[in-house]
């Protein structure tokens, strides 16, 4: 949002007005899962785990809070994550296994690939083309766009309708796409950054 606010403050009606995925738990966390659990939610520490430095400034905005009570409290990188682990001196491939808890029941395949590059745009389409159609959409075929590199596009066909939609990773290559946008060389439905 801040990389928008700045650096395309003229194409600010582009950006989800959704929560990113870090955001949406957080809030969920402090609401259902506290009230489940029986915790008040200031009572609640959610640290998150993220390969982007960015997540650390949007989880401090104001309005990612509720009466005063941060969604996510804590936010650390992965190499963060790795230093600390590699100081405490834990050793994963050591670790007994264990299955993942369920504090909100069982996952979806879309909730399974939410957390990858693309995974959030890939399952807004799966679920979109269920929900419309009553079909499974089997593959979402994405490709590099070219002469972009770090920028993949696709077409899914929902009834009537072509939907394109974009990936690009890293904020340099959001920049390629959001440029190629602004000049009117790429139109495209949907966008995942």
């Amino acid at each position: 949002v801040k990389f928008f606010e700045h650096q395309f403050n003229d194409l600010l009606d582009i950006p989800s007005t959704c929560k990113s995925p870090q955001q949406m738990w957080g809030a969920i966390a402090k609401t259902y899962l506290a009230e489940k659990m029986n915790v008040a939610p200031e009572n609640m520490i959610v640290v998150s785990v993220m390969p982007c430095l960015a997540k650390k400034y949007e989880a401090a905005r104001p309005e990612m809070s509720t009466n005063g009570v941060p969604d996510v409290d804590v936010v650390i990188s992965t190499r963060e994550l790795a230093k600390m682990l590699k100081e405490a001196g834990i050793d994963f491939a050591s670790l007994p296994e264990e299955d993942f808890d369920h504090p909100l029941g069982e996952s979806t395949g879309a909730g399974v690939i939410f957390g990858t590059s693309g995974g959030v745009m890939e399952a807004a389409l799966r679920t979109a083309y269920e929900w419309l159609t009553n079909e499974t959409l089997e593959n979402v075929d994405f490709e590099a766009v070219r002469g972009m590199e770090g920028i993949k596009e696709a077409s899914v066909k929902i009834n009537d309708m072509d939907v394109k939609v974009a990936i690009a990773s890293t904020l340099g290559n959001a920049r390629k796409l959001l440029e190629a946008i602004r000049q009117g060389k790429a139109n495209y439905h949907l966008i995942e950054i």
